[in-house]
């Protein structure tokens, strides 16, 4: 039977949207009865079949990229140099990784969600495949409630204060409770509220999100709602009117802000959590010291949790697989040079992003994706999100930087 390019596209999209937003994982742990006891061995490990899909994802989409317009692919490999530069950087980081091999297949695995990514935006338009998106996070929400039916014990996560929350299919709460959110905003953003199934999916995502009991991503929800509310109301057909429009908001916002810093405290006490944001300043204060053992290069992309510089750390504290915050991580895998990079590079795509809200006829969608990066780049302050190589935060980061610069593309061909 000879397979279309049509159906392989379609194909390729389920897979990657299977393998970054929490089914595979989800069957993994299913499958193999739970979690691994030595966490610490499985993460250096990793997951077999996770690389076998990993490797097909990369093969089959660099074939796919094969198959776009030369043109077009071109000028989107030019404006995404920044993501190129950050890969350079992270392959190099093989040559002083405490962990070589690990490093290795760390970037091999960034460079095959960088190519699924870029594939799925080139072969299918950007609101077909956001609300494609949106949908498949509703499949993880609904299956994360009835895996609560069926199995309660194992729907359900945390210790402490934080005991029975809803984890659902997700392998983490605070994860999935940050998809939940996403789901919500890129519906809300693209105006899929009023049919009865788009309001059935809202409720569910609604729902999976108390019962998360996330701050984090209900202050996501709320923050991204008023985001995307006030970049369509300030939207104009005029171009001239929404650069000044677009530098009352960054004002506004910039306002915001300084309010929120000298009322952090209180912020946090309106919302059920203490000033250490649930010990992640603690976890902060015991990083320091790894950081600045190696401050300008890092241990090597994805090396560090991996090493044994971690062992000190592991046998007072235990394993904890990350530092709950992406800007740390970035200092952990590439030092003072990684974190410039991961900053410029979430620069460049607000400025994509900020431009073609500014100029693009497809301003609703970008307005909305917008407001989804800005709460990404400061969720990944106390959460691990950008450069999370696996993840479907860094999925939907990622997507969403191509979005913006296929549109900028596509507006100067048209010219």
């Amino acid at each position: 039977m000879k397979i279309t390019l049509d159906t392989l596209k379609r194909a390729y999209l389920f897979t990657t949207v299977f393998y970054y937003l929490g089914f595979l994982s989800f069957t993994s742990r299913f499958l193999q009865g739970g979690r691994a006891d030595d966490l610490m061995s499985a993460n250096a490990s990793g997951n077999a079949a996770k690389q076998i899909i990993g490797i097909l994802l990369l093969v089959t989409g660099i074939y796919l990229l094969l198959k776009v317009d030369k043109k077009l692919l071109f000028n989107m490999l030019i404006k995404s140099l920044w993501w190129w530069v950050l890969i350079g950087f992270f392959l190099a980081s093989m040559y002083w990784s405490y962990e070589p091999s690990i490093t290795l297949r760390r970037s091999i695995a960034f460079i095959t969600l960088v190519v699924a990514a870029f594939c799925i935006v080139a072969h299918f338009s950007a609101k077909s495949l956001m609300y494609f998106i949106a949908k498949s996070i509703f499949v993880v929400a609904l299956m994360g409630l009835m895996y609560l039916v069926i199995s309660p014990s194992s729907a359900l996560g945390g210790h402490g204060e934080r005991a029975n929350m809803f984890v659902g299919i997700m392998g983490d709460k605070n994860g999935g409770a940050r998809l939940y959110a996403y789901g919500i905003l890129i519906l809300v953003g693209l105006g899929k509220y009023r049919t009865r199934n788009n309001k059935i999916m809202l409720s569910v995502l609604g729902l999976c999100l108390v019962f998360a009991n996330s701050a984090t991503a209900i202050v996501m929800v709320l923050a991204g709602v008023g985001l995307i509310s006030l970049f369509k109301v300030m939207r104009t057909r005029s171009p001239n009117i929404n650069l000044r429009r677009v530098i009352i908001i960054t004002l506004l916002l910039c306002v915001a802000a300084v309010v929120i810093y000298f009322l952090y405290a209180f912020l946090l006490s309106l919302l059920g959590r203490d000033p250490t944001l649930t010990n992640r300043t603690i976890i902060w204060g015991l990083m320091d010291k790894y950081i600045e053992a190696e401050n300008t290069l890092g241990y090597g992309f994805g090396a560090f949790w991996a090493s044994d510089a971690v062992l000190g750390f592991v046998e007072r504290w235990g394993y904890i697989g990350n530092a709950h915050s992406g800007y740390y991580e970035a200092l952990l895998n590439g030092g003072l040079v990684g974190l410039a990079l991961v900053v410029i590079l979430s620069l460049k795509i607000v400025k994509d992003l900020v431009q073609g809200y500014i100029v693009s006829e497809n301003s609703e969608l970008l307005a909305a994706l917008l407001a989804i990066i800005l709460l990404q780049c400061v969720v990944n302050y106390i959460g691990f999100i950008i450069i999370n190589h696996n993840s479907a935060d860094m999925l939907i980061y990622t997507v969403i930087s191509f979005i913006g610069s296929i549109s900028l593309i596509t507006k100067t061909i048209a010219k």
